[in-house]
């Protein structure tokens, strides 16, 4: 009997399938969501509070604030995204006579973490992998050219670069848990939830790509 992790990662289609004849828990799901925002949170702290040695001495603090707010954001925000991406897809599924209730909805998106935790791991070791061997110049951060010239040296950087072509990968592999979930949250066929989640996962993913300046 195989572990239901390595079924939702390599067989969703048969996870959802026997998921689909019990009532909605939402317990697992959201330990789900909550790890990756954890671990996002840690990342997000470590990258911010990296550049404290080269920073003036007065504004040392205010960035470590700064960080602490985020992480503590990014922990609470982690709920929020799972809970509108689940409204997304079932409102979107709606279009195709999708019936189920949203429990189930919020049950399938939060499965489809799985492979976020392990993204988010390995942006993390990345993360921690580039602030140990980088060596932050000092600079004047109200200087708007040295700031962007130093955002786009780290953008620029092959770790981080690594860590965003990953990203996209396991989001895409998310999406196809996301679709066998759909599918039997709301009985969509499988052509109609791989519309209802590719067209917002497709569009988030070419916005990131805009943001990074690639088209």
């Amino acid at each position: 009997m195989s572990h239901w992790i390595f079924d939702v990662l390599l067989n969703p289609d048969a996870f959802f399938r026997e998921r689909a004849e019990k009532a909605p828990a939402l317990m697992v799901p959201f330990i789900l969501v909550l790890i990756t925002g954890i671990i996002g949170a840690v990342t997000i702290y470590l990258s911010m509070t990296a550049m404290l040695p080269v920073l003036p001495a007065d504004m040392q603090g205010l960035v470590s604030i700064i960080g602490i707010a985020t992480a503590v954001v990014t922990v609470i925000s982690a709920p929020i995204i799972w809970a509108l991406q689940a409204l997304v897809f079932y409102a979107l599924s709606s279009f195709y006579n999708g019936s189920g209730d949203l429990k189930k909805s919020l049950e399938a998106v939060g499965y489809g973490y799985v492979p976020l935790i392990v993204s988010a791991l390995i942006a993390l070791a990345l993360t921690y992998s580039f602030l140990s061997s980088f060596s932050f110049p000092s600079i004047d951060f109200t200087d708007p050219a040295a700031t962007a010239a130093f955002q786009e040296m780290i953008q620029t950087s092959p770790l981080i670069q690594a860590g965003q072509i990953l990203g996209v990968i396991f989001l895409v592999w998310a999406a196809n848990i996301w679709i066998f979930g759909m599918k039997y949250a709301r009985g969509l066929t499988t052509r109609d939830a791989a519309v209802v989640v590719g067209v917002p996962v497709v569009l988030y993913i070419v916005s990131q790509i805009i943001m990074l300046g690639v088209l």
